[in-house]
């Protein structure tokens, strides 16, 4: 009986181990919270920094004058500059868990849109005006491309490009060179 009693502890620690392990802990709450919606990111944030990139170089032609519009002080050029790092930094908040849509097409776009932005950014700290309207026209077309999969609703290119009709076809092609002025609103000029 003494053996019965020494060994029944030790015998219920070894089936109390043969027992189902206790489930993970719940993963720990992200750090951040989203507050906005991705509509309210759209049009709060990146529709107002991608804004600031396209009016910043483009051609306006009326029946009286041609006027070229591109950054001339350094205030001009900081506005550009934060508006890329504000679309940049936004392509970001575009992943985050409760935005990203899927894991891997949304994503890519997301990136796609920093990287534009990010050469943008680069563009108007060296002040380029050609390689920012360039960056402009791929900015859009990262846009339109996203649009035309999660947004085919909007029937339409981002806003700040509908002020020129033929700004989707300008937009495939690539910018003139810099002697030949360009010939679009805000998106690279048509060959």
């Amino acid at each position: 009986m003494q053996t019965f009693l020494r060994l029944l502890p030790l015998s219920l620690l070894v089936l109390a181990g043969c027992g189902a392990p206790p489930p993970p802990p719940p993963p720990p709450a992200p750090p951040y919270t989203t507050t906005l919606t991705v509509k309210q990111v759209m049009e709060w944030v990146i529709d107002p920094a991608a804004d600031v990139i396209w009016d910043s170089v483009k051609t306006v032609i009326t029946e009286k004058s041609t006027q070229e519009i591109a950054p001339k002080t350094d205030a001009d050029w900081d506005k550009v500059r934060d508006g890329a790092a504000t679309l940049m930094e936004a392509s970001n908040a575009l992943m985050v868990e409760g935005r990203a849509r899927d894991n891997k097409e949304w994503m890519a776009a997301a990136r796609r849109l920093g990287d534009a932005a990010n050469q943008a950014l680069k563009a108007a700290q060296a002040k380029n005006t050609e390689t920012l309207f360039n960056e402009g026209g791929n900015i859009y077309k990262t846009c339109a491309a996203c649009h035309s999969k999660y947004a085919a609703h909007l029937d339409g290119p981002p806003e700040a490009a509908k002020s020129s009709t033929d700004a989707a076809k300008q937009a495939a092609e690539p910018a003139k060179s810099a002697a030949e002025p360009a010939k679009s609103s805000a998106e690279p000029a048509k060959k």
